[in-house]
């Protein structure tokens, strides 16, 4: 059997007593290390195999591997395409799979500000700049949300994990270019660091005022919200910047 183990937000704490009993039973333990930051570094004394984005992606060998074999994956299993195209294959062939669900930052680092999840539209990803590399498809995607009402979660490059900084930097470049009105420096945006962890930091404030602080750390999660109804606005308030320790 493959057993797709989603680990949640801060494994091995956040494994669920099921997903440990399968791990433990299983003959080779593979962590992805490429879709999002991994914080599975050991488990007991077992030999964990750490599997980036080539053996991720070219997955035909792990179909091969005999006994019970987990993938383990952080947050839910299905939030990244690159897994549910290794369960279907598997299905395709006739393997034994079993899909052991957990919590996702999506859609946990809107609701974890208080946001309506029936509000919360498409995910978007920002991947890291490089000279020749700027796309504005992150923008336009967040633009289309706004238009339509809906807040956005903002995924960063997780390779390595992204720093606020330049997160805050790409939007405001994208702002500049295309005009939109939705990450100029007064823009409002909410911040999730290091969500499920002892380190967890939610805040909410301007862009122009998260640039001059030192919030949390790695990995962060931006929270781009729409047209708020009122019980979203209180919630919201909660997380400004010098309203409350925003830790939780």
């Amino acid at each position: 059997m493959i057993g797709f183990i989603s680990a949640g937000f801060n494994p091995p704490m956040s494994l669920t007593r099921e997903e440990m009993e399968f791990l433990d039973r299983s003959r080779i333990i593979l962590v992805d290390t490429y879709t999002s930051p991994n914080y599975l570094k050991e488990l007991g004394d077992r030999e964990l195999t750490f599997v980036g984005r080539d053996k991720m992606e070219n997955y035909e060998w792990m179909l091969r591997e005999e006994g019970d074999v987990s993938i383990v994956i952080p947050g839910e299993s299905f939030s990244a395409t690159t897994h549910f195209n290794i369960y279907k294959e598997a299905r395709i062939r006739g393997l034994e799979v079993k899909v052991f669900h957990n919590s996702s930052i999506f859609p946990a680092a809107a609701l974890a500000m208080g946001l309506h999840l029936y509000k919360i539209g498409p995910a978007v990803s920002l991947p890291r700049f490089k000279d020749k590399f700027r796309p504005l498809s992150p923008y336009e995607k967040v633009l289309e949300n706004q238009r339509r009402g809906l807040h956005t979660i903002l995924l960063l490059d997780t390779e390595p994990p992204m720093e606020l900084s330049d997160a805050l930097n790409e939007m405001m470049w994208m702002e500049a270019e295309l005009k939109g009105g939705i990450f100029g420096s007064d823009a409002e945006i909410g911040v999730v660091s290091c969500l499920g962890s002892k380190e967890e930091m939610v805040v909410y404030a301007k862009i122009s005022v998260l640039k001059e602080l030192s919030i949390g750390k790695t990995p962060y999660t931006i929270v781009i919200p729409s047209e708020l109804h009122f019980q979203e606005r209180e919630a919201i308030e909660l997380f400004r910047v010098g309203h409350f320790d925003s830790s939780r």
